[in-house]
């Protein structure tokens, strides 16, 4: 596939303008206070997800925001119009999905019952929600797919992209991947991570990250996952859908 435009929103910035420069294994992530202890986590910072541009998406979860904002951008680095199209498909790929609104969910069923749960954090909390805000905000009006699973979810996207190209359903396909970062994983993960007395974590440590990168791709060019290789895990963390973020990276000259 041919790659019109790529957007990327990760803990180092957004973008060309992120910031890959320093060396993951000093103490530059984001740490998270947890239990009374530091939780390191490559997260994205909350100023980049207040973007004028996200201005319509009010009601939409974190998780979505960060989505659309990699989406749009994939779009506005390419200079193609995709507006009102009905030849231009999202694919979206996620391994974890909107988890932290899907608990959020399970929680006010508990504490309020099935009467008193908010219907916007129920639509927010599908794993296809997503898709939706970002088929709006960019008036795509072809058709989406969300790939959600453990096993590579990413590389089951670039296929499927790939065959809806080849078979001219589309001319082209807004492909991306994303995963954030929540206080169930937190928990899960300080279980499972080794933090050393001063604060550091070990080159063998899970360090959780988040983030979303998005393609514009047509039909032609090379294989979009040349791209990926495992000397961007350690700059985002260890993430399911971290082989879109490396492509991402390899894609803007990093």
């Amino acid at each position: 596939m041919k790659i019109s435009g790529t957007g990327l929103v990760c803990t180092r910035g957004r973008g060309a303008e992120a910031d890959f420069s320093k060396d993951w294994k000093e103490p530059d992530f984001l740490e998270v206070p947890f239990q009374e202890a530091p939780f390191p986590a490559y997260l994205v910072d909350a100023s980049t997800l207040k973007d004028p541009a996200l201005k319509g998406m009010r009601r939409a979860d974190r998780f979505s925001k960060l989505t659309t904002l990699a989406a749009m951008d994939a779009v506005s680095n390419s200079g193609i119009s995709v507006a009102d199209s009905d030849r231009v498909g999202i694919i979206f790929a996620t391994a974890f999905g909107p988890h932290n609104t899907t608990f959020k969910f399970q929680d006010d069923i508990i504490d309020y019952g099935d009467a008193g749960v908010s219907p916007t954090i129920f639509s927010n909390s599908v794993h296809n929600a997503a898709v939706s805000y970002i088929s709006r905000a960019l008036k795509i009006k072809g058709p989406t797919w969300t790939v959600a699973g453990f096993d590579r979810p990413f590389e089951q996207a670039v296929e499927l992209a790939e065959a809806w190209l080849e078979e001219g359903r589309c001319d082209y396909v807004l492909l991306g991947a994303g995963d954030e970062c929540g206080t169930v994983m937190e928990y899960i993960c300080t279980q499972k991570i080794p933090v050393a007395q001063d604060g550091r974590i070990s080159d063998e440590a899970y360090v959780p990250g988040e983030g979303a990168a998005f393609f514009l791709v047509e039909k032609g060019g090379t294989d979009l996952l040349e791209h990926a290789n495992d000397a961007w895990v350690p700059i985002f963390g260890n993430m399911l859908t971290g082989s879109a973020l490396a492509c991402a990276a390899s894609v803007l000259g990093r």
